[in-house]
């Protein structure tokens, strides 16, 4: 390396002492001053220029492809969770439309006993199979919107329903499990007698 950089220095000398002063070019036959290799300088100065410029461009390149993979994934993620969402609020519909069919069997039985009582009953499993209709209808976003708005107008009922769903979550889950270890050991009783 340090041949090179000594025979530059020397070939810059050379040209200093030939034209009279730096900056100038010899006035003869005048050689232009050669770099390792037999290139010139000025050839050397494009070839590097012209590899950093390749490859800053080429580190563009793979940014702006990791930039695109990455809001790929981000987006195939956001989809599947709002896919997954709408499938549980479907299946939260369908199982407040079970209820309301669970109810209106109810009223069936207060028909022949108490008339008043039953046509009460079907109102109520009306409007709550209305209600699962409307969150069966409605995107996630305006049901997030609504719940909310909900809360702010009237927290304690608010509360109280939260609290009524995770009793009936609670008691969903209890029977579902205990249904599914009843079916596979037929014979055996339950610890706590149910």
């Amino acid at each position: 390396m340090r041949p090179a950089i000594l025979e530059i220095s020397m070939s810059n000398t050379s040209e200093w002492s030939a034209s009279g002063g730096p900056g100038k070019k010899p006035q003869g036959g005048g050689t232009t001053s050669k770099g390792p290799g037999g290139t010139s300088m000025a050839d050397l100065n494009v070839q590097v220029s012209g590899a950093v410029k390749e490859g800053a461009r080429e580190m563009k390149e793979q940014a702006a492809n990791v930039a695109e993979t990455a809001k790929g994934l981000a987006s195939q993620a956001g989809e599947k969770l709002v896919d997954t969402a709408e499938k549980q609020k479907a299946a939260g519909a369908d199982f407040v439309s079970g209820m309301a069919g669970a109810i209106r069997r109810a009223a069936n039985e207060f028909d022949k006993d108490v008339p008043q009582a039953a046509q009460y009953i079907r109102l109520a499993a009306d409007e709550i199979d209305t209600a699962s209709d409307a969150f069966r209808k409605r995107d996630l976003q305006q049901l997030v919107a609504d719940v909310q708005g909900f809360a702010r107008r009237q927290p304690t009922a608010f509360l109280g329903a939260a609290v009524f769903a995770g009793f009936a979550v609670v008691r969903f889950l209890k029977t579902s499990t205990a249904g599914a270890h009843a079916g596979k050991n037929p014979g055996t009783i339950s610890p706590r007698g149910t």
